[in-house]
C-alpha cells in the first residue's frame, strides 16, 4: 500500500464541542444530538419497491454489533467491506470497524473476482464484512480470515472500545494506478478529520439538509458525500447506479427526493441537461463539484 498524504494538524473543533480527534466522532456527536433523525434514506429503486429509512440511533447500533462482533483491534488493521452501494449496512459497518479502532477499505460487488482477490491479499485484511453473496465469493478466492455477515449481527453493544489515535489509518482507497494493479491509499484519522470540519465550516449544512450519495463508495469522493452529512445531522440519500446511468435521469431523481446537496463530477453535472436548476431543482443549494477540471 502506498502513503496518503498527511496533514500537520491534529485535532479539529466543531461549535461547542470539544475538539475532535477521529473520524467516527462526527457521528457520534450527531447520534447524541439527533438520535431520532434520518441518518441513511434508500429510495425505492429496481428490486427495492419500499423506502428504507435508518435514523442515527439505529445506525449506531447495527455499528455497535460490527465493532462487537470485530473486538478490540489493533491500530492500523484494516477490514474489507464488501456491500452494495443501496445497502444502508455499509455505513455501519465503515462506522463499526472505525469503532472498534481499526481502519476499512471497500470493495465493489461489480469487482470481477481477480480484483477483490487482489486488494483482499494486498491489504491484509483481518476480517470481512459481507453479505451472503460476498461471502460466498471470498471463501472461494481462498479468503480464511473472519467473515462477518451484515444483516445476521445480533444488537450486542460493543465491550470497552480502544481510543485510536489521530496517526492511525481510517481508511485505504484502492486506485488502478497506471499498471492497472490496485494500489492502496492510506488515509489517518486526523487528515480526514481535518477535510470533514473544514467542510462542515465552510457549506454550514444542517440536520434539515438531504444530501446526495452519488459516489460508489470505493472512490475517495464518496467519503466527503457521507461526512457532508454524518458530521450536520443531515441525511444521506442513495443513488443507486441505475438513477445515476444516464444525467437527465438525475434531475427528476433530485427534485423527487428534494436533494439540497449535490457533490457531482463534471461530466455527470454537465450530461444532466439542466439548464435551469433555479427552476427545474428549488430543493437544491449547494452543488460541490470536484474530481475534474471545471469547464
Amino acid at each position: 500500500m502506498n502513503q496518503g498524504i498527511l496533514s500537520t494538524a491534529a485535532e479539529a473543533e466543531l461549535p461547542g464541542v470539544a475538539p475532535l480527534l477521529l473520524l467516527h466522532q462526527f457521528f457520534e456527536e450527531s447520534v447524541r444530538k439527533w438520535p431520532e433523525r434520518i441518518a441513511v434514506d434508500v429510495p425505492p429503486g429496481p428490486g427495492r419497491p419500499q423506502r428504507r429509512l435508518t435514523t442515527y440511533a439505529e445506525l449506531a447500533r447495527q455499528a455497535d454489533a460490527v465493532a462487537a462482533a470485530l473486538g478490540r483491534l489493533g491500530g492500523d488493521s484494516l477490514v474489507a467491506v464488501l456491500l452494495p452501494r443501496d445497502c444502508e449496512r455499509i455505513y455501519s459497518a465503515q462506522l463499526g470497524v472505525l469503532r472498534a479502532g481499526g481502519a476499512y477499505t471497500n470493495l465493489e460487488p461489480s469487482f470481477p473476482d481477480r480484483r477483490i482477490g487482489e486488494i483482499l491479499q494486498d491489504s491484509q485484511a483481518v476480517a470481512l464484512v459481507t453479505d451472503s453473496a460476498g461471502a460466498e465469493r471470498a471463501r472461494g478466492l481462498g479468503f480464511a480470515r473472519l467473515i462477518l455477515l451484515a444483516e445476521e449481527l445480533p444488537d450486542t453493544p460493543p465491550g470497552t472500545l480502544p481510543f485510536a489515535d489521530p496517526s492511525n489509518l481510517a481508511y485505504v482507497i484502492y486506485t488502478s494506478g497506471t499498471t492497472g494493479r490496485p494500489k492502496g491509499v492510506m488515509i489517518e484519522h486526523r487528515s480526514i478529520v481535518n477535510l470533514v470540519a473544514s467542510d462542515h465550516a465552510e457549506f454550514g449544512l444542517t440536520p434539515e439538509d438531504r444530501v446526495a450519495q452519488n459516489s460508489s463508495t470505493v472512490y475517495d469522493s464518496s467519503v466527503e458525500e457521507i461526512w457532508l452529512a454524518f458530521a450536520s445531522g443531515a441525511t444521506l440519500i442513495v443513488a443507486d447506479e441505475h438513477t445515476l446511468r444516464l444525467g437527465p435521469d438525475l434531475v427528476p431523481w433530485l427534485r423527487r427526493e428534494k436533494i439540497t446537496v449535490l457533490s457531482p463530477t463534471p461530466t455527470l453535472l454537465r450530461s444532466t441537461g439542466c439548464a435551469r436548476p433555479d427552476l427545474e431543482l428549488p430543493d437544491l443549494r449547494l452543488v460541490y463539484v470536484g474530481g475534474e477540471v471545471v469547464p
